[in-house]
């Protein structure tokens, strides 16, 4: 699991990093805004740890970017010494999932931590994950666009499910070759580009559905969350 942590404070980025490390997450650290929001071009992250106050932009502002091109899903816990209730209440309304006020106390982070994680793994009764306008039922394996079912062979329905399911993250071909059950495809990892064209016109993943599927130079796949959908 890899968290993102934003924070101009290098002392107090530098202990963040040093917890969750301790726990064996993966972390990359960000000295303002801007630089996790380029990073999210090319990288995906599991948590967001964000200092509401940055020096080139507030804390909001990387919320909404997040929240766009990570989805809903993925937690995003503010550290804040804006600690009023009036400011809290803002924070949380906004899309924040929590906040812990500065200073810091350290074991009340990670308990909060591990309590957003455990809110957020996967437990839907119903096996249904509605992202955008495109509805994946893992139970019946089916997808349904505005409550049409949309055909799709195996390999599209495992493709399109891993991809729902983790929004905002770059796959590798590699990486998408593994998510899919079928040893007909030998090492021609190359097929997944076809499959994936495929998908893109069947689910309308051109923003249409408020969902783009999109190449990254370099790196593979990436299905985000457009803004306004």
């Amino acid at each position: 699991m890899k968290f993102a942590v934003v924070e101009d404070s290098r002392s107090q980025a530098a202990v963040l990093e040093a917890l969750l490390k301790s726990e064996g997450y993966e972390v990359d650290v960000f000295g303002d805004g801007q630089s996790c929001l380029d990073a999210l071009k090319t990288s995906s992250y599991d948590f967001f740890i964000i200092d509401w106050t940055l020096p080139d932009m507030g804390g909001d502002v990387v919320l909404k970017n997040v929240r766009e091109h990570c989805g809903w899903d993925v937690p995003v816990m503010f550290c804040t010494a804006r600690a009023e209730e009036e400011n809290a209440a803002d924070i949380l309304r906004l899309g924040a999932d929590d906040f812990v006020p500065k200073p810091i106390r350290y074991m009340e982070f990670m308990a909060r931590v591990a309590a957003l994680l455990r809110r957020r793994s996967p437990s839907n009764p119903n096996g249904v994950l509605r992202v955008g306008k495109v509805e994946l039922d893992m139970r019946g394996r089916r997808i349904k666009i505005d409550g049409g079912d949309v055909e799709l062979t195996q390999r599209e329905f495992d493709l399109a499910a891993l991809l729902l399911k983790n929004v905002g993250r770059v796959f590798s071909r590699e990486e998408l070759f593994s998510g899919i059950s079928s040893r007909e495809l030998a090492e021609d990892t190359r097929t997944i580009d076809t499959h994936l064209s495929r998908l893109r016109k069947k689910l309308s993943l051109e923003g249409k559905m408020g969902l783009v599927l999109s190449s990254v130079y370099g790196k593979g796949y990436r299905l985000y969350s457009v803004s306004g959908h």
